[in-house]
């Protein structure tokens, strides 16, 4: 198990959710310019997101 790739997994997962949870798009509307900008961001953290669990389940599955 390798310490430095877990400790990316487990930081990229908290930014993740600091992100997601800052940027809600769908409180505007469609026509909105923030609409686009927050749905932006909020797609690149959602991706952030699977990346900080797709690493951290691949450290744990390889005890």
């Amino acid at each position: 198990m390798s310490y430095n790739f877990l400790l990316i997994g487990i930081i990229s997962l908290i930014i993740a959710i600091f992100l997601l949870r800052k940027y809600k798009f769908y409180k505007y509307k469609t026509s909105d310019m923030l609409f686009a900008t927050k749905l932006q961001v909020f797609l690149g953290a959602l991706v952030l997101a699977m990346f900080g669990i797709m690493i951290i389940l691949y450290e744990i599955l390889k005890l």
